[in-house]
């Protein structure tokens, strides 16, 4: 939900409010700075993330959109296929994100939230038929 009175193309902390809903998923020192648009496509791949399990034990340590430019990193530690697994969400997220930068394919690109279901579906097969599961 996107706060009360806000332009859809600031740039707030959204620190606090993921803290509070998904605090195990957070290195300590994690910062989260999008726009309100960028923080609702941030969790539902996270929510694909936490339903992945605790075993992945997956950190978020920064998502900060610096326009132009951005920042995002991650920890995890699962076997072999959840760590493929993980990096590719996380790579995908960070394309679809509406980030502006030199390692992005399509600078300005936000995801619909619509369609994360079916990328995050078709990562998935994709990396288990890599690792053949």
């Amino acid at each position: 939900m996107m706060p009360k009175d806000v332009a859809n193309d600031e740039l707030l902390d959204y620190t606090r409010t993921l803290e509070f809903l998904a605090h195990h998923m957070l290195a300590p020192g994690c910062q989260v700075r999008l726009r309100p648009q960028q923080f609702e496509v941030l969790k539902a791949y996270l929510s694909h993330l936490q339903n992945m399990g605790d075993a992945v034990n997956f950190q978020l340590e920064m998502c900060v959109d610096h326009n132009p430019g951005y920042s995002v990193s991650w920890d995890n530690d699962g076997s072999r296929h959840e760590d493929d697994l993980v990096d590719t969400i996380m790579e995908d997220l960070v394309q679809n994100l509406g980030f502006y930068g030199a390692s992005i394919k399509n600078e300005g690109h936000l995801i619909d939230l619509a369609d994360i279901d079916a990328r995050i579906a078709d990562i998935r097969a994709r990396v288990a038929a890599k690792h053949n599961i």
